[in-house]
């Protein structure tokens, strides 16, 4: 029989939960304001992001799973919604709607830090490593779809130095899994 701290060690915390439980709400936020966004402005960039949200979703709800936890996306909280509408109002043209996303891809990776933050676990670190990469990418051609359309941004929620290694860098392989 093995101690119960080794028995234990790959069982999820409440902090871990909730955290990871938030992200995968605000993952659907973002994947539903791009789509939405797609819908109005036929730019691919939103509709590929989108998609790109959903396989974090599925990332985050499989480590959930693991442990018998679900998490059901349509599970409809009024603040969520409120959120989302009001991210969506932002969007109110495309260059507009691109400054939204940057916004929400800020957010995103400072969700993610937290996830991180909460969990000393490997899997966990693993996914929010590749999904931060993958989060990164979204911000970086964001980012250069906003300057192609002469529009301008300032970091709102990531240090200076923090925003402007990731929009002056380039696209990084995160693994197929994360990309």
């Amino acid at each position: 029989m093995q101690p119960k701290s080794v028995r234990n060690s790959n069982l999820l915390n409440e902090k871990e939960i909730t955290s990871i439980t938030q992200l995968i709400g605000k993952e659907k936020i973002a994947k539903e304001v791009y789509e939405n966004f797609y819908q109005q402005y036929q730019n691919n960039l939103f509709g590929n992001i989108a998609k790109r949200k959903q396989k974090h979703i599925d990332i985050w709800k499989e480590i959930l799973s693991k442990q018998n936890i679900s998490v059901f996306e349509n599970d409809a909280v009024v603040e969520t919604e409120n959120l989302k509408n009001q991210l969506i109002s932002e969007g109110t043209d495309e260059i507009s709607a691109l400054k939204t996303a940057l916004k929400i891809e800020e957010l995103n990776i400072n969700d993610i830090y937290l996830v991180r933050k909460n969990s000393g676990k490997s899997t966990i670190r693993e996914a929010a490593n590749g999904i931060e990469c993958g989060t990164r990418n979204h911000l970086f051609v964001y980012y250069r779809a906003l300057k192609e359309k002469n529009g301008d941004y300032k970091n709102q929620f990531l240090s200076g130095k923090q925003f402007k290694n990731i929009v002056n860098g380039a696209v990084n392989s995160c693994g197929l899994k994360y990309d």
